[in-house]
């Protein structure tokens, strides 16, 4: 179990997870990818910072999330359920309906369609989300409604589904000994990497949307595994800190292979459209790699070199909530406006990221004074 002393690597690393989003979405503009809204000004360096990234971010992020979950369930033993509910989908459906839609009337103006004003789409907005064909997957939808906010449900789901599971877990029916022993092999922790594999293998071809089962059932091994890390953090920690540089040499080798794969044609298609071929087995098989190697180096690391407390710790992981679903639509918002000026990609990237960062910092300090705003955006009440 858990020791009883704050580990305050785990804080750290939460605060890397989610603020790297920040980052991660202001070059999106840059990148050759279709995104929300574009600059006339895309690079080669925002294409490659995405394909790195992209590979291990959100398994990081739902590594995090198990772990916070384990605390959660910990803490909140009676209220567990309608605490994560309130916490998850109540900014999510404030944000959804106040929010987010800012991102696709920007995206819109920048397509080239017109409306009379800001609220002239926003009544127009639902009908247009409602045209879109998903059927009864609940996850695409999520995404649909909620844009980059579709983690917020998809934690719930997952915490629900896996509650089985986690309460074995805690409650120490988990055979440690015997996973350790395989772990403690050379190269054995790479076991772990398995299950990505796997799944993204089977169920891309079938689930081929971004965020759909296959991702969902990727996503959840990340989510176990960092609630199985924090509930045998003493056996299990000491094991990923030995093999830190075999996560750092394997996770810069499938990354720089996925990097170069990149320029080939026959890959990229594969890559966007799934099918069971020679490179589908490939792609998963580096995407496994890079999501499992990445996570546990930054773990790893983190854990060696940042077990300590700074003044302004507990205030940043306060407010990663607030700032994540705030930042996209602050970035597209600013990045609209600045783009339209035609200033170079650097200028551009520079100013929006600046702008979005100041704007987070600001309304999350107005979010914390006010009662009602604390409550729709998952924070806790003022005790």
């Amino acid at each position: 179990m858990v020791k009883k002393e704050r580990l305050y690597y785990l804080d750290w690393l939460r605060v890397l997870a989610f603020w790297l989003l920040i980052l991660f979405h202001t070059w999106q503009p840059f990148s050759h990818f279709h995104w929300l809204i574009e600059s006339n000004y895309q690079t080669t360096i925002a294409d490659i910072l995405t394909i790195y990234t992209h590979g291990w971010r959100l398994h990081l992020i739902f590594f995090v999330s198990g772990i916070g979950t384990w605390f959660a369930i910990g803490s909140h033993k009676k209220n567990f359920f309608k605490d994560r509910f309130l916490r998850l989908m109540i900014p999510f459906i404030f944000a959804s309906l106040l929010i987010v839609p800012s991102q696709r009337y920007y995206q819109r103006l920048q397509n080239g369609e017109i409306f009379d004003s800001f609220w002239r789409f926003m009544n127009l907005y639902p009908s247009q989300v409602l045209q879109n064909d998903y059927g009864f997957s609940i996850l695409l939808w999520c995404k649909e409604i909620g844009i980059h906010l579709w983690y917020l449900p998809y934690l719930l789901i997952m915490t629900l589904v896996c509650f089985p599971i986690l309460k074995k877990v805690k409650q120490g029916n988990f055979p440690i000994k015997k996973i350790k022993s395989i772990l403690d092999k050379p190269y054995g922790i790479f076991v772990l990497a398995i299950p990505l594999f796997l799944i993204r293998l089977l169920l891309k071809p079938i689930f081929p949307n971004y965020t759909d089962w296959a991702d969902f059932f990727t996503y959840v091994w990340s989510f176990l595994y960092g609630f199985i890390l924090i509930n045998n953090h003493t056996e299990l920690i000491i094991i990923l800190q030995k093999n830190q540089k075999k996560f750092l040499v394997v996770g810069l080798i499938c990354s720089l292979t996925l990097i170069v794969g990149s320029t080939k044609e026959e890959l990229v298609a594969t890559y966007l459209n799934p099918e069971f071929n020679y490179y589908h087995v490939l792609i998963s098989f580096l995407n496994a790699l890079i999501a499992f190697s990445w996570t546990m180096f930054f773990v790893s690391l983190f854990s060696k070199k940042m077990n300590f407390k700074k003044e302004f710790l507990t205030e940043a992981n306060t407010s990663i909530l607030p700032i994540y679903i705030l930042h996209q639509s602050i970035i597209v918002c600013f990045g609209y406006y600045i783009i339209a000026e035609k200033l170079g990609a650097f200028v551009e990237f520079t100013i929006i990221l600046i702008l979005t960062t100041i704007s987070c910092l600001l309304l999350f300090k107005i979010i914390t004074k006010i009662g009602i705003l604390r409550f729709l955006f998952g924070m806790k009440s003022k005790e």
